[in-house]
């Protein structure tokens, strides 16, 4: 078997590389790319050292565990030792989830008989499968870390909210959205939006289908039946500029929870919003940061 030490040199680097840029990415630690380019360059130079020195026991987990510190100072330099610990753990992260990954879109094309005809017991994976399939790993790796970070943020502001009214408490999720500067324009009274879905919890379907038209009703002065007298128009300015209404009401309590405590009051208003105010239906009213600023 001829084995071409140049194109495995280039292979490790590469993928100590894409690793590190990975980490980087993660960590968002401010360092030059030159750094890390030279970091993976001494990662890969384990393959010509093992090759020149067969009897070094480069293979020892503690050899390996010191080499890839030395990798991560020469790529992230030092600044603290819980800054380097937090990078090196996060670059076996990244190695570990890249390398899992690999190795289970490789049983998964190896069973098939699809791909490599290299058996797992040999402990090699084919250098074409691994040089194909490694960006792949790597993009989708890092398009999960994004969409991670974004949930984590977006579940930072998630409150449970609950709404005593009209002989009913229904409780839900709401949504800080620090955008919300919504208030009743007589009372100075904020103003939170929730959509359908809550609205469900208190009427009727033949109820909801004649909220849809009280707007207009509203607006003309007509308040003939009791359930229009439930309700109130609530102007605002669109994104556009624009002045417009929506339907609100009075509840007799609302609460926010949060890890800080309880907030209740009587002083707000409920304006609603037909349809779903997000697609995945992860929050169900949008809340007003003057609400939050009592619990901290």
């Amino acid at each position: 078997m001829v084995v071409y030490v140049e194109l495995v040199w280039l292979l490790n680097f590469f993928i100590d590389w894409m690793i590190l840029l990975l980490t980087q990415y993660v960590t968002k630690e401010p360092v030059k790319r030159f750094r890390l380019l030279f970091a993976a360059v001494f990662g890969s130079l384990i393959v010509p050292f093992s090759i020149l020195f067969p009897s070094f026991p480069h293979e020892l987990w503690f050899v390996k565990i010191l080499y890839s510190f030395f990798i991560i100072l020469i790529g992230f330099g030092y600044h603290s030792i819980a800054k380097l610990f937090r990078v090196i753990f996060m670059f076996y992260l990244m190695t570990f989830s890249i390398g899992g990954g690999l190795l289970a879109v490789h049983f998964l094309f190896q069973s098939n008989q699809h791909l490599s005809s290299v058996e797992l017991s040999n402990g090699s994976i084919d250098a074409l499968f691994v040089l194909l399939c490694f960006p792949v790993i790597w993009y989708f790796t890092r398009n999960r870390m994004d969409k991670h970070k974004l949930q984590s943020l977006h579940d930072d502001f998630i409150y449970q909210v609950t709404i005593k009214w009209n002989d009913k408490n229904v409780s839900f999720d709401g949504y800080l959205d620090s955008g919300n500067h919504l208030v009743d324009p007589l009372t100075q009274k904020p103003v939170i939006v929730i959509d359908e879905s809550v609205l469900s919890e208190f009427f009727t379907v033949i109820e909801l289908e004649r909220l849809r038209g009280l707007k207009e009703q509203l607006l003309s002065g007509q308040q003939d039946d009791d359930l229009s007298k439930m309700f109130s128009i609530i102007p605002y300015q669109g994104v556009n500029g624009m002045t417009d209404f929506m339907i609100g009401f009075k509840p007799d309590l609302f609460m926010i929870t949060t890890d800080k405590g309880i907030y209740k009051t009587k002083r707000v208003l409920i304006g609603i919003q037909f349809g779903r105010l997000v697609a995945d239906n992860s929050y169900q009213c949008l809340l007003h940061p003057k609400l939050i600023q009592h619990v901290g």
